[in-house]
């Protein structure tokens, strides 16, 4: 039983920087598609801004 649970706590040793990487790097692609998902956000927003404008222009010309 002594020797399972050292084989065992090996195994965990040898497991973590390899959790731990991809830990980061489903951190980093999370990141960068929030990003991209707040930019479009962004481009859908200013484009309702300009149309309002557009919009009001027409009404202030009339």
């Amino acid at each position: 039983m002594d020797s399972f649970i050292t084989r065992l706590s090996g195994i965990t040793t040898l497991l973590n920087p390899v959790m731990t990487f991809i830990l980061l790097i489903s951190g980093v692609f999370f990141l960068l598609y929030l990003k991209e998902r707040v930019d479009k956000f962004d481009t859908y927003v200013r484009s309702i801004a300009l149309s309002l404008q557009k919009i009001a222009e027409k009404k202030s010309d009339q």
